[in-house]
């Protein structure tokens, strides 16, 4: 799947969970990506803000960082 529309779901997600504390945002938007999408969606999404993280909002980046962690785990 190209990347831009991934770019385009994920940051709408964060702008849903926006009015949120930014912890409760970050884990709200992990759980999305979890339940809805597919792990190649995700890794292709980790992989993009790797190297463009300036291009995600703050709280999508946290989200990656937990689902990283919770892989790990």
């Amino acid at each position: 799947m190209p990347i831009e529309p991934l770019i385009r779901m994920v940051q709408q997600i964060a702008r849903n969970n926006a009015a949120l504390p930014p912890g409760r945002a970050a884990a709200r938007i992990a759980r999305h990506l979890m339940l809805f999408w597919t792990h190649a969606m995700i890794a292709e999404l980790q992989a993009y803000a790797a190297g463009n993280p300036e291009e995600l909002d703050a709280t999508v980046r946290a989200a990656l960082q937990t689902l990283v962690a919770e892989s790990l785990g």
